[in-house]
């Protein structure tokens, strides 16, 4: 189909679905004035705080800030793709989906696809049951024996055992008729560096399958029994996988990560398969490799608490800082589970229990305190060289973390634990911002954003924001008025800031914007911006003068901005005025230029 007319099929499904009778197939609502009410699906609630307005055609809860319109429910209660929304909301109003004329190439990937899928399922049960009734199996079954893996959980993980044969399941699939091309591509089999044929990639290891979130075979792991080397061993990248976005055991452990809130982000299969066979299930891996932030999205999505249990040797905890760095930027909620005793979780539970573990679970640390305790523990700051070494690792920390109220207080315990001046650690980090990033913003015309390292938007900034939002989309004919009297640059929600930036960008594309390109809007937005405007859709406002509430909203976004402005220039030029830069003379002019707009916005 066309993309008109898919966009058309999407308004058509949009206008004719009634999302309170979509969420009632999940959700027990009842109604309450304008919207209905219900228990969230998303997260473990007593008391509703789960809204869906049905004339805007929108959800929101209020207890996990998770909302959307119909489809983004669908997503993310069935967990399946955009598309994947269309059509079952199309299945359940029973209306056909447009047909597409598919290319002979687009109709031989979708073929290929299907084999490789169906191979990679052929494999599963290949390995499972060399592990489970052959004689290959035995050593391997022994180990997991060991490891404390039931019969129980291998089967219900599907584990097998690749034989330490050269071509035994090359051979066996070439006999069922199973192409040597197919075989190569899914990455089970290599070709020979001399002569004709393939071999087995696998020999000789435990076999965990990959899988993807809707739980078809991907791919492989494959660990050795004795010490050779490689000591795990991965499918190649493919066309299904690619190990940046896929984390072992996902499939298994998304409904315990919407029911528990938490995710528990380890490194290895075993670490994953122990925890679970434990009776932790809200586990999932990263296949060994550094967490990456294409896997923090596939986690991010369920507005989980992300709580890494990478190892306690040299090598884990140098992961684990990667992985934090990775997610740190994605707004995520992020803990650092510190183990007292154990190489690894797998080690700490076996030595231990499940319930240890759990109160490890329960005594994570926020990622800033592992950070600053990291820090504090890696030199002497009982002297003055390492006071000084201590404060050049912390400063980058501080400097770019974006709660104010949590920086502040960890300046307030660092002077204390220290014994230097709050001051001097302010400075420090201002310093920080300035000569690492003075040369970048510059380039992009950015003036350094020393101010906001303290401060928020006021709540009455980020209700203005709402509030301008709610009355454009309400009434679409204020748009050009907003446009023309403040630019997305001078809202200082992050959120609000995107929602805005994109109602511009409609508006300059198409003048007489409408409807139906507000509905096309929200679909463009991420995650957390899809949320937040929900969450405006829904807040109850009245107005008395919506023209007069423009222009009030207006008014307080932009003394906001100007005031936040004054503080960087007037930091920036005390800044420099210290550090013996002569241009302190130009921020100084231009702190006092924007101190005069903002007495004239005043009066």
């Amino acid at each position: 189909m066309k993309d008109a007319v898919f966009d058309d099929f999407i308004d058509r499904l949009r206008s004719e679905s009634d999302i309170v009778s979509v969420v009632s197939d999940y959700v027990a609502l009842k109604k309450k004035g304008k919207n209905y009410w219900g228990c969230c699906p998303f997260h473990n609630e007593k008391t509703p705080s789960f809204s869906v307005t049905p004339d805007k055609g929108f959800f929101y809860c209020f207890g996990c800030q998770t909302g959307g319109n119909v489809f983004n429910f669908l997503m993310k209660v069935e967990n399946i793709t955009f598309f994947e929304a269309v059509k079952l909301l199309a299945k359940k109003l029973n209306i056909p989906l447009p047909e597409k004329d598919k290319t002979p190439l687009e109709l031989a990937r979708e073929q290929e696809l299907a084999k490789l899928y169906q191979v990679n399922e052929l494999a599963v049960d290949f390995f499972h049951a060399c592990l489970t009734k052959t004689k290959f199996g035995k050593p391997a079954r022994e180990y997991l024996a060991s490891r404390g893996i039931s019969a129980e959980h291998i089967s219900f993980f599907k584990l097998g055992f690749a034989p330490p044969l050269w071509d035994k399941l090359s051979l066996a699939f070439s006999k069922r008729g199973i192409d040597l091309d197919i075989l190569l591509k899914s990455g089970l089999c290599a070709a020979r560096t001399s002569g004709e044929g393939v071999y087995d990639r696998f020999r000789n290891r435990i076999m965990f399958p990959i899988r993807d979130v809707r739980g078809r075979a991907i791919g492989f792991g494959g660990r050795v029994l004795d010490n050779s080397q490689p000591k795990y061993l991965n499918s190649p990248e493919t066309q299904l996988f690619n190990k940046r976005h896929v984390l072992y055991g996902f499939d298994k452990a998304y409904k315990h990560i919407r029911e528990s809130g938490q995710v528990i982000i380890v490194e290895g299969y075993m670490d994953a398969l122990t925890l679970y066979s434990h009776g932790i299930k809200n586990v999932v891996a990263s296949l060994g490799t550094a967490f990456t932030p294409e896997q923090a999205r596939n986690l991010i999505k369920l507005n989980a608490e992300l709580l890494f249990s990478y190892d306690t040797d040299a090598a884990g905890q140098n992961a684990t800082v990667r992985a934090l760095a990775t997610v740190r930027s994605m707004g995520a909620a992020i803990k650092v589970v510190s183990m007292p005793d154990g190489k690894d979780p797998d080690e700490f539970v076996r030595k231990h229990d499940s319930s240890a573990f759990q109160e490890l679970i329960a005594s994570a640390q926020p990622l800033l305190n592992y950070q600053l305790d990291q820090a504090l523990k890696s030199d002497d700051y009982t002297t003055v060289q390492g006071k000084i070494a201590v404060v050049g690792k912390l400063a980058p920390i501080l400097a770019e973390a974006e709660n104010a109220v949590e920086v502040n207080a960890h300046i307030t315990r660092l002077s204390q634990v220290l014994t230097v001046d709050e001051s001097a650690l302010r400075t420090e980090i201002t310093k920080y911002i300035v000569q690492s990033k003075k040369d970048k913003n510059v380039k992009n015309g950015k003036t350094i954003n020393i101010a906001l390292l303290y401060k928020q938007p006021a709540p009455a900034v980020v209700q203005a924001e709402r509030q301008l939002i709610r009355m454009m989309c309400e009434d679409l004919s204020l748009i050009p008025y907003v446009f023309s009297q403040i630019s997305p640059q001078e809202i200082q929600g992050v959120l609000q800031q995107e929602i805005i930036n994109l109602i511009f960008n409609a508006y300059n594309m198409e003048k007489n914007i409408t409807q139906t390109d507000l509905n096309t809007i929200v679909n463009n937005l991420s995650e957390k911006a899809n949320n937040e405007f929900s969450h405006i859709m829904l807040m109850e406002i009245q107005l008395q003068d919506v023209v007069k509430s423009v222009d009030d909203c207006i008014k307080t976004i932009r003394l906001a901005h100007l005031t936040t402005l004054y503080e960087q220039h007037r930091l920036m030029a005390d800044e420099l005025e210290r550090m013996g830069d002569s241009s302190f003379l130009q921020e100084l002019a231009e702190s006092q230029r924007i101190k005069h707009e903002i007495s004239k916005l005043h009066h």
